[in-house]
């Protein structure tokens, strides 16, 4: 476990010396941080780059960024959504460890059970962006967003039904890109 954790580390912090390097370097209060389309830049949640490590193919960047929004993917979106709200019970965990499809869990693992039944419905993993975000009271949550041809759709362990993003009343604290290796903050 321990010899685990140490690759882990190192592989992200090799990701981070790498990013550090790119146009999408982590800002750090400089110009030169800055993304093309002037948004600061954020690292992933440290939970988010392990679960990466272990679902390699659900972290990598698809060809399409967007689906076109059609009465067929509303309703594999609110079908997804309200499965797996119904499938997972909640829990606060002690650890932040973003799991795939256990019995308990927070709200990180909505989203990852979410993204990767969606995944598997076809629907390509640009298109869905996990996103840090707080709520009204200013709690911390996770929730995943869908782009597409109508704009980003949230999907929420906290509501039933499918939201716009500009409609989940919460603050964007930072947002996956396309890439979801490379994170926006907003």
């Amino acid at each position: 476990m321990f010899k685990k954790a140490v690759i882990a580390l190192a592989a992200i912090a090799a990701l981070g010396v790498t990013s550090m390097s790119s146009a999408y370097a982590v800002n750090l209060g400089s110009a030169r941080g800055a993304a093309k389309d002037h948004r600061q830049t954020s690292v992933a949640p440290i939970a988010f780059s392990l679960y990466c490590l272990d679902h390699i193919a659900e972290c990598t960047k698809s060809s399409k960024s967007q689906v076109a929004y059609t009465s067929k993917i509303r309703g594999l979106l609110a079908s997804v959504n309200r499965s797996v709200n119904r499938s997972i019970r909640p829990l606060n965990e002690r650890r932040d460890v973003w799991s795939l499809n256990p019995a308990f869990g927070d709200c990180d693992d909505y989203v990852m059970t979410k993204r990767s039944r969606l995944i598997r419905a076809g629907i390509p993993a640009s298109a869905l962006r996990v996103a840090v975000v707080r709520t009204p009271r200013g709690e911390g949550h996770a929730i995943l967003l869908v782009k597409t041809s109508a704009g980003e759709f949230a999907l929420d362990n906290l509501r039933s039904t499918i939201v716009k993003r500009n409609q989940t009343g919460y603050r964007f604290v930072s947002v996956a890109s396309a890439d979801p290796t490379r994170w926006s903050a907003n």
